[in-house]
């Protein structure tokens, strides 16, 4: 299948600065596509070469088989959203969703025809007349996300749309951004540095740092199989243990032997990441149990659904999540149990 949007080698710098560094990445038809990644990570400068904003230093871009390098922003066929919305302040909600139209030349007729549609399609039937100073921030990001739709984009580029509204709207929000992409079946690029807004909304992400794409998969891959350090870390919490292997699926660390999931071959370091849910915590050592670390609750943290708790074995702390109803107290001494197929070795970096 052809990629509705494709980036080969895509190469941007700013001075001396590598803001992004050879990137290429395929986004299939009609998928919700996440850039993730830490401020500056270079993902909303990767945003803006896709919408002409930006030329690249190298490397092309793609939409369908047609190349559009270099073809300016309103010819491109893709519509962006920004993290300030941008909205005018002197036109109605109405007149900002039609400006792209007017740019265009759209007949007058047909431009209402199709602001209309786009203000119910986004819940805003009743509020054409009304400025932007009167709207609330979810409303204001609806009519910036309108104002985008009514262009009929191949393409909808989003970034960080929601960065403004605060944490319950931005739940709602985005549930309903999610609903109208997979109505719609609209092609879309969404920036953010937010790890559960991506995996929330996500069919793919692609992780970045430092200019660099680091892993690219479903939201389950991402979080369940990273590649690497930088991934687990950033995407969600990780523990992290160092050794190296002795025997296939066998890896020596400083606190014993542990029994991992992969079968790899013996030699070389390895390091290993389990996630705190994953980790079993009790306060006797079970029988038959592999994979055993004894260690002493440093600290508890009520969390409603879960307790975290964090523990010290062997100078080294590992985070545990618990059952809320749980009891675990600082200073008991534990026992953790981590299942082999839970215990990933992950790349440094």
């Amino acid at each position: 299948m052809t990629a509705h949007l494709r980036l080969v080698e895509v190469t941007k710098h700013f001075g001396p600065t590598v803001a992004v560094d050879r990137v290429s990445l395929e986004i299939e038809e009609g998928s919700f596509f996440t850039l993730l990644g830490p401020s500056g990570c270079g993902k909303t400068t990767l945003l803006r070469v896709v919408a002409g904003f930006h030329l690249p230093d190298r490397g092309e871009v793609y939409l369908r088989e047609r190349r559009i390098t270099h073809v300016p922003p309103h010819l491109r066929g893709t519509a962006m959203v920004f993290q300030e919305y941008a909205l005018f302040p002197h036109m109605t909600v109405e007149e900002n969703v039609a400006y792209g139209l007017r740019m265009r030349r759209v007949p007058a007729a047909e431009a209402r025809a199709r602001v209309a549609r786009v203000l119910e399609l986004v819940g805003l039937v009743g509020q054409e007349r009304k400025y932007p100073h009167q709207l609330s921030g979810g409303q204001q990001q609806r009519v910036a996300l309108a104002r985008a739709l009514v262009v009929e984009p191949e393409v909808l580029l989003l970034d960080e749309p929601l960065s403004n509204l605060d944490a319950k709207l931005r739940v709602r929000v985005r549930e309903e951004l999610r609903e109208l992409q997979r109505r719609l079946g609209q092609t879309t690029v969404y920036v953010t540095h937010d790890q559960e807004e991506a995996l929330a909304l996500s069919d793919r992400i692609a992780v970045m740092n430092t200019g660099r794409v680091l892993q690219v998969g479903t939201p389950e891959e991402i979080y369940l199989r990273p590649k690497n350090r930088f991934v687990a870390e950033f995407v969600g919490l990780a523990n992290f243990l160092e050794g190296y292997w002795v025997s296939p699926g066998v890896v020596r660390t400083g606190t014993g032997d542990l029994r991992v999931g992969q079968a790899t071959a013996p030699g070389g370091r390895a390091l290993l990441a389990v996630r705190p849910e994953e980790v079993r915590l009790h306060r006797g050592a079970p029988e038959g149990a592999v994979n055993l670390l004894r260690g002493r609750v440093r600290s508890v943290t009520f969390l409603g659904s879960v307790r975290r708790c964090t523990v010290e074995l062997d100078g080294v702390s590992w985070v545990v999540d618990v059952r809320g109803e749980e009891s675990v107290r600082p200073a008991e001494e534990v026992y953790l149990e981590v299942p082999p197929d839970r215990a990933r070795v992950v790349e440094e970096g």
